[in-house]
């Protein structure tokens, strides 16, 4: 779902933004918007999630198994806190080696970094190649493992990790461990109850098909009118309705091209809008985008006539997603929209520079939900 709150009496540049004598309904809006705002700088450093596997456009799927293989070469050797060769090795570090040799790519040293860095999945939808981490100081019989169709990507949940492996299949996994009955570079199971009750949450840092990545957003939006109306009646800041969707495809660890398309129903201007755009930027960040609109209707509004603009370029802003929180292969997020609706007045009518803004530049706050295909 999603809140769209728009302010339609902005005045900007040489427009002259008022500052003094504001009435009772613009200071509480204002005041609820800057709360908001640093309501999710605050919640940002704790909430803000992997949203693709790290490697993901830079190594194939097919670098897995030479994963693999290279972990299985360093099978035998002895533990050694810190260390990355032959001589000695320990969990971050053989993670760190065979994804060296696999793909040429340098990743985090240690196991909070490596927590951190990684596309935390479902413990249920690991392939081989993938990382599993565990929490080697639970009690025993106590497991703190995630169930096999979620996934928690808390800041709190993930620190609890201080053992990483690399999945193999079949319930095994290859690992440098430090203790127990047999140590250094081994091959364990999940079925063996001291793994399985420390068993945590699973990462993935590679690929798993072409189609890795791609992610589902839907929202709707009701959007709200100017603000001299918030002292009038319940219904009386209601703008408008919209409901959208977009998929887009991740080009880097947090970076992302999609396409959007919606429908928008403008009480005020009496029209229903049909905009499609392009947004190009972060996946938890900045992003922009633009798009031809399709436009039903005739733009009106306080009795001042307009016409759509350019119909290629018909709308564009920038959009901030700071927030999104997860359950499995669900990312619900919160967002901040500048956007700018191309209109024209009709010729033949005084000018009214105040007017014409509000009809086309909306600020709004949102929220959404993403399904990401792991």
């Amino acid at each position: 779902m999603f809140v769209q709150m728009l302010s339609d009496n902005v005045d900007m540049g040489a427009c002259h933004v008022r500052v003094g004598g504001w009435p009772g309904g613009h200071r509480r809006l204002t005041s609820v918007c800057f709360f908001l705002l640093f309501l999710a700088l605050a919640f940002q450093p704790a909430f803000g999630v992997v949203s693709a596997p790290p490697l993901l456009g830079l190594a194939s799927s097919s670098a897995r198994q030479s994963v693999l293989n290279a972990a299985e070469s360093y099978l035998g050797v002895p533990y050694r806190f810190g260390g990355s060769t032959k001589s000695g090795i320990d969990c971050s570090g053989l993670v760190y080696v065979s994804y060296l040799q696999a793909t040429g790519i340098k990743i985090p040293r240690t196991v909070d970094t490596l927590a951190r860095w990684s596309l935390v999945i479902p413990v249920g939808e690991l392939e081989p190649g993938d990382l599993v981490f565990f929490d080697l100081q639970a009690k025993g019989g106590a497991s703190s493992a995630q169930a096999p169709t979620s996934v928690s990507q808390a800041a709190s949940f993930l620190s609890k990790a201080d053992h990483v492996g690399i999945y193999i299949g079949d319930g095994f996994f290859i690992h440098a461990a430090s203790s127990g009955p047999h140590t250094g570079v081994i091959q364990s199971s999940f079925n063996d109850s001291e793994w399985k009750q420390r068993l945590l949450f699973a990462g993935r840092a590679l690929p798993t098909s072409t189609l890795s990545g791609f992610a589902f957003d839907w929202g709707a939006s009701v959007s709200f009118a100017q603000l001299e109306t918030l002292e009038g009646g319940p219904l009386a800041f209601v703008r408008g309705l919209s409901g959208w969707g977009e998929v887009s495809f991740p080009l880097s660890k947090n970076f992302s091209a999609g396409l959007r398309a919606g429908a928008d129903w403008d009480r005020y201007l009496g029209v229903v809008r049909v905009p499609v755009e392009l947004d190009i930027g972060q996946i938890s960040g900045f992003s922009v985008f633009a798009g031809p609109a399709l436009t039903l209707g005739s733009p009106d509004m306080d009795g001042r006539l307009y016409s759509p603009g350019d119909f290629f370029i018909a709308t564009g802003g920038l959009r901030w997603s700071p927030l999104f929180f997860s359950s499995g292969a669900q990312r619900f997020g919160t967002y901040f929209e500048l956007r700018y609706d191309y209109y024209v007045p009709a010729e033949g009518q005084t000018e009214a520079p105040q007017t014409d803004l509000r009809s086309c530049l909306n600020f709004s706050i949102g929220i959404r939900l993403r399904t990401v295909k792991y």
